[in-house]
């Protein structure tokens, strides 16, 4: 595979988390012994990258860019804008 895509990322992410503790109640993910919790993680990085990599291809397809905005240390908000010019300029380099 030459690009990372959205399903190859998730696929991974599957790897990393075969128990899907990211589906566990968050009262119950405080509790994990360290390697679970390092699983968790693994599993919730890899999701969260997809989903970002995902929102980048909808932008892309749409001719947009994506702006995002840190809320806290864990996450974002973000949103579909026109594509500044300079960075147009680099999308027609690239083409």
């Amino acid at each position: 595979m030459s690009t990372f895509d959205p399903a190859y990322i998730l696929e991974l992410a599957d790897l990393a988390d075969p128990n899907q503790l990211w589906q566990l109640a968050g009262i119950d993910q405080l509790d994990l012994p360290d390697n679970k919790r390092r699983q968790l993680d693994a599993g919730v990085c890899l999701r969260r990258h997809a989903s970002h990599l995902q929102d980048l291809i909808e932008a892309k397809a749409q001719g947009k860019s994506m702006l995002i905005t840190p809320l806290s240390p864990n996450s974002s908000a973000s949103t579909l804008v026109d594509t500044p010019k300079r960075h147009l300029k680099l999308l027609k380099d690239r083409q």
